[in-house]
């Protein structure tokens, strides 16, 4: 896999406009929770993380297409005129997820015509998940160019309607749930020959995937310390890491402040010790920016990459994880190019 490369990122996030502000001030420890305009069941303004140059009363679809547009046009801005391969994530239980998924293919059909585009709604895992699929298509040269990214947006009545009914939304006295936020984050993939025709520096290399499924949800008793499935995810994405005998020393995570969540990350962490090593940084961004959905490992690339490009990076090998309610997981291992 590393014969393909990572050209160019775009996010825009609670703490940044794009991807070398959100990548700075994440590195800062910068955090983004605020006084929410929405409310929760008794009236009170929520605890969240949100895009404040977005229009406050936007909800929905408008909304996800106003975090999308900006980090997609930063992301594509070296390859628009390709016709490329774009494949992006919404979150699985987005409201009116139809015709979300039916007017944001529209809109950035619009930024890069050329393009094929699709919109899947199947959550944190699905960037991971897409990133075999692209890699064969431009291994095989049945695609020149991939954009993969993912869109994420708890700004909405309904997505806090839903956290408060299920005890899951943050608060002075439930701690242990989620804090909402919203981001969007894309990444370019070439093969790096082409890239380099084009003049275009990679910024990083994938180097291992892997995709799993835990038995632990929330509407269910199993327990997390299993962890089968992020387990599974993350040595098929090591396996080489393992078999060079190499280390990652920088983790990036979806944890927000679910215990659930965090047992499960606890009993990876201490499996997979022989492929994690110094510094051992741990980075979970959403305890930071708010939950992050779709767009958490399309974020985690382009932190890595901008890392990388800008020269503060922890480490040269970076292992990111992410997954979803529904119980997929899965695992990407990152390389400075």
């Amino acid at each position: 896999m590393s014969n393909v490369a990572i050209v160019s990122v775009g996010a825009r996030t609670a703490v940044g406009l794009n991807a070398r502000q959100t990548g700075f001030l994440l590195r800062a420890g910068f955090p983004a929770m605020t006084e929410s305009p929405l409310a929760g069941g008794d009236g009170e303004p929520i605890t969240m993380a949100f895009v404040p140059t977005i229009d406050g009363a936007l909800t929905g679809v408008e909304r996800l297409c106003a975090l999308a547009r900006a980090p997609f046009d930063e992301a594509i801005a070296p390859v628009r005129d390709a016709a490329a391969e774009v494949h992006v994530a919404i979150d699985e239980e987005c409201p009116d997820a139809a015709l979300t998924i039916q007017v944001l293919e529209a809109m950035l059909q619009r930024a890069m015509p050329a393009a094929r585009v699709t919109v899947v709604a199947r959550g944190e895992a699905a960037p991971g998940a897409l990133v075999p699929a692209a890699i064969q298509a431009l291994e095989t040269r049945r695609a020149d160019v991939v954009v993969i990214g993912g869109v994420h947006s708890d700004h909405d009545p309904r997505a806090i309607a839903a956290l408060e009914a299920s005890g899951r939304l943050f608060s002075r006295d439930n701690l242990d749930a989620r804090i909402p936020g919203e981001a969007a984050a894309f990444f370019v993939l070439m093969r790096a020959p082409d890239a380099a025709r084009q003049r275009l520096a990679p910024l990083a290399r994938v180097l291992g995937v892997g995709v799993g499924r835990e038995r632990a949800r929330p509407d269910n008793d199993h327990l997390a310390h299993e962890a089968r499935g992020l387990t599974a995810a993350v040595k098929q994405a090591t396996a080489q890491l393992a078999a060079d005998g190499r280390t990652a020393g920088w983790m990036l995570n979806d944890l927000t402040s679910e215990m659930r969540r965090l047992y499960e990350w606890q009993s990876v962490f201490v499996r997979t010790q022989n492929i994690l090593g110094n510094p051992y940084h741990i980075d979970s961004p959403a305890q930071r920016i708010g939950y992050l959905g779709a767009a958490a490992l399309p974020l985690f690339v382009s932190m890595a990459a901008t890392a990388w490009r800008h020269g503060y990076a922890p480490s040269p090998l970076a292992l990111a994880t992410a997954g979803n309610d529904g119980g997929d997981r899965a695992a990407l291992v990152l390389g400075k190019a």
